[in-house]
């Protein structure tokens, strides 16, 4: 007989719910290819899907050198893929760190267990990903974009005399 219960029960099986449904392929085959285009080569291929996209991006080798791409020399070792998974992690966070460095706000970007541990928050991974081809327009990155550009501030001023025609009468 073949087991068909779902994996986890109560909390965890609803945050599971809950991390899946914020998945969307469409932004995942967009991170794929700005990173291929980014590399100028395929070096994630025609990967899709959740567990594929963290098979290929768990030992942080990709994103090290997505970083050294758009800022040159800002990861200067990259540890190899057959590393261990410690090293792997120092990889995730060399990038993390040259990420905000770079101008990507933290909270745009993930942990570095969301790679490392299976059915973990991807979601999260590929809006970091987003968060980082915004700021590569904003710091003049020539090279292919992902997503809009980033909102730059427009700051006013305005007169006395203005702010006073601007007010309600009688308040």
């Amino acid at each position: 007989m073949a087991n068909t219960r779902e994996k986890g029960y109560g909390l965890t099986a609803e945050t599971t719910k809950k991390l899946e449904a914020k998945y969307d392929s469409v932004s995942e085959k967009e991170a794929v290819d700005w990173i291929n285009a980014v590399l100028g080569g395929s070096e994630l291929g025609n990967v899709s899907g959740r567990q594929a996209v963290q098979d290929k991006l768990r030992d942080g080798i990709i994103l090290c050198k997505l970083m050294n791409t758009l800022k040159p020399g800002a990861i200067p070792k990259i540890h190899p893929a057959n590393a261990n998974k410690f090293k792997h992690i120092e990889n995730i966070g060399n990038f993390l760190t040259e990420a905000e460095k770079y101008g990507v706000a933290r909270g745009d970007l993930f942990q570095s267990v969301y790679l490392t541990d299976n059915n973990q928050n991807m979601a999260a991974v590929i809006g970091g990903i987003h968060a980082l081809g915004r700021k590569a327009q904003t710091n003049g990155f020539k090279g292919p974009t992902l997503g809009p550009k980033e909102a730059t501030a427009n700051p006013r001023e305005f007169t006395e005399e203005q702010l006073l025609e601007g007010r309600v009468r009688g308040i």
